[in-house]
């Protein structure tokens, strides 16, 4: 910070700022936009997937906030605003907090963004746009972290790990409802890093939540019939 300060000063000096301008940017503190573990160099958009999360409806998507400047004993209102321009989801579909706080003491905060399941997210991607502003608390922190896209939706895809040996050793061939009923019944929805005997255990697990629910009237059928696990599990 004061690396920083100094350079606000020098060029204030060089271009003839007053004093109250150096005094007013010495003193500044910058709130910023992060995702975990990123800098000043920019930050990644979010993605999230009510498809990975069976049987919820409203969840909460935490966005990184952080600190340039002097820390507070006191909690400071942040004006973070949704760029209505760059976002495509309608208002029923979030819930951003009022007023976003970085609380006493904090470097690092979070704005819990609440997001809501329609069933418009099963066959379509959103975006919230959220944007940084200046305060009587804050400046901008770089540009390149002012700013932050959180896509949404309900979407389902095949995952690169549900490869021919998954396929052919323990899950059988692959459907987007297949895919549902494997998170609902195992709790997990990536396997890249699990050994085969890991995921020989899941894969069983989810046999046996297909053979219970169908002793129990459930139907589970897909595009490619009556969805079982593959027959090289058993």
């Amino acid at each position: 910070m004061k690396r920083i300060s100094a350079i606000i000063i020098l060029c204030c000096l060089l271009y003839g700022c007053s004093k109250d301008a150096v005094d007013k940017f010495a003193d500044a503190s910058y709130i910023l936009l992060a995702n975990s573990g990123s800098d000043t160099s920019g930050i990644k958009p979010v993605e999230y997937s009510f498809a990975f999360h069976p049987g919820v409806d409203i969840d909460t998507v935490p966005v990184l906030i952080k600190l340039m400047g002097r820390l507070s004993d006191q909690d400071r209102v942040v004006s973070v605003t949704v760029d209505e321009a760059g976002t495509t989801a309608i208002p029923a579909d979030y819930d951003l907090p009022s007023p976003v706080l970085l609380r006493a003491g904090k470097h690092v905060d979070t704005i819990a963004l609440v997001l809501h399941k329609s069933d418009r997210l099963l066959t379509q991607k959103f975006r919230i746009r959220l944007v940084i502003n200046e305060n009587e608390h804050f400046l901008p922190g770089p540009v390149a972290n002012r700013q932050i896209d959180i896509t949404f939706s309900d979407m389902i895809a095949k995952p690169s790990w549900w490869n021919s040996v998954v396929e052919t050793n323990f899950l059988g061939a692959y459907s987007d409802t297949k895919y549902r009923l494997f998170i609902e019944a195992t709790g997990i929805a990536d396997m890249t890093d699990l050994s085969e005997t890991e995921q020989r255990a899941y894969a069983i697990i989810f046999r046996d939540f297909l053979a219970r629910g169908r002793e129990n009237g459930e139907v589970y059928e897909d595009e490619n019939g009556q969805i079982n696990v593959s027959p090289n599990l058993f």
